[in-house]
């Protein structure tokens, strides 16, 4: 005697129908990670975004800083690394270079590098530029962010 076929709605028999949901089951294996690690990318690059902005406004505020006539290099440093402070960084590790680093350029109106903002007459230009170590921000591997250091924007300013 031959099964019947039930057939639903759909026109669909309950034999289709399994064979259906089992096909679904696979192609939803394939999928997932697939989809898992485009979502891991996105949020490791949301960070690595967001932390470039950290820095770069860090430095913007150092240099801010270092065009007021009565504010030198070591106010550069503190205000960049209050910057960092705020938002959560370790900026204990900023002080050996090869951790962490604030660079401050000052040159004289006419070319010349000076060594301190705190001296630096009308007309000079200031620049800061702040660097961390990529392993430093990261929040689940290195695949998505390479590279050993994380800069910001180096941020140039005249003193008036």
């Amino acid at each position: 005697m031959r099964a019947q076929r039930i057939l639903s709605r759909s026109g669909y028999s309950a034999m289709q129908k399994q064979r259906r949901c089992g096909i679904a089951a696979v192609e939803m294996a394939f999928i997932v990670p697939i989809l898992a690690l485009i979502a891991l990318g996105m949020f490791e690059l949301s960070r690595g975004v967001m932390v470039k902005q950290i820095l770069t406004g860090a430095a913007r505020k150092g240099c801010r800083t270092g065009i007021i006539h009565q504010y030198g290099n070591s106010d550069i440093i503190n205000d960049a690394t209050n910057v960092m402070r705020d938002n959560s960084f370790n900026v204990t590790l900023f002080n050996p270079p090869t951790i962490g680093s604030i660079t401050i350029t000052v040159t004289d109106p006419n070319g010349n590098p000076l060594s301190d903002a705190l001296d630096a007459p009308p007309g000079s230009t200031v620049s800061v530029q702040i660097s961390i170590p990529v392993t430093s921000i990261k929040w689940i591997s290195t695949y998505f962010l390479t590279g050993s250091m994380f800069e910001s924007d180096t941020v140039v300013m005249m003193k008036q």
